[in-house]
């Protein structure tokens, strides 16, 4: 089960709702990092997944994979048993 609470996860998420320039790194197994322009990273409570979408990009986080998060201001890592993916606001 995943180590966090849905209400706090959608609360850390609200820094990346608005259209931003994100930068998403992956680590440990799957290593690289993507530049995404208009992006948006939500939590959709009712089928369980982190979506992120932007400029001719969309994919989903199952939850269920997920074993822990942290907040660290504009930047928020996720860790999952093979890998880690850390998204950051590069905007401001």
């Amino acid at each position: 089960m995943p180590k966090f609470r849905e209400s706090e996860l959608t609360q850390n998420l609200k820094n990346f709702e608005a259209k931003t320039k994100i930068e998403i790194k992956f680590e440990r197994g799957f290593d690289g990092n993507i530049i995404l322009e208009d992006a948006i990273v939500k939590y959709d409570q009712e089928y369980g997944f982190i979506n992120i979408e932007g400029k001719n990009v969309k994919f989903k986080i199952n939850t269920t994979l997920v074993e822990e998060y942290q907040n660290n201001n504009d930047e928020i890592a996720i860790y999952m048993e093979s890998m880690i993916l850390k998204i950051k606001n590069i905007n401001k």
